[in-house]
């Protein structure tokens, strides 16, 4: 089967696949809300996808979504949210996927800001 999962830091999606195969119009298990759906205000759609299975591997990347969306650790604004609060392995991926990106841009807005100042 095939998942796809949206990466905000490089504006693609990332496909995974694992060896499950699922027959023609089998309905998929209904997937859990974030703990805010109870309040009313709405779930992001990449918060509320299925979890992506463990045993899935990595199968490339693209423009377009394909087979099954799945979350995949972040959150609809790209912040982290797979391994916690103070996770430094996930910050890591956050930078290397390309959030180096928006650290360097905001340290170069804060510099030209002090500089005019």
């Amino acid at each position: 089967m095939l998942y796809s999962c949206f990466n905000p830091a490089s504006g693609l999606y990332d496909y995974f696949k694992d060896n499950r195969e699922l027959p023609i119009n089998a309905d998929l298990p209904t997937p859990s809300m974030p703990n805010v759906a109870h309040k009313g205000i709405g779930v992001a759609a990449i918060d509320a996808g299925r979890p992506l299975p463990s045993d899935a591997k990595p199968a490339g990347r693209g423009w377009q979504a394909k087979g099954i969306i799945v979350r995949c650790g972040r959150g609809a604004m790209g912040g982290i949210t797979d391994g916690g609060p103070g996770s430094l392995g996930a910050a890591w991926q956050w930078v290397t996927d390309g959030g180096w990106k928006w650290l360097a841009g905001g340290a170069l807005a804060v510099w030209v800001v002090r500089r005019m100042g």
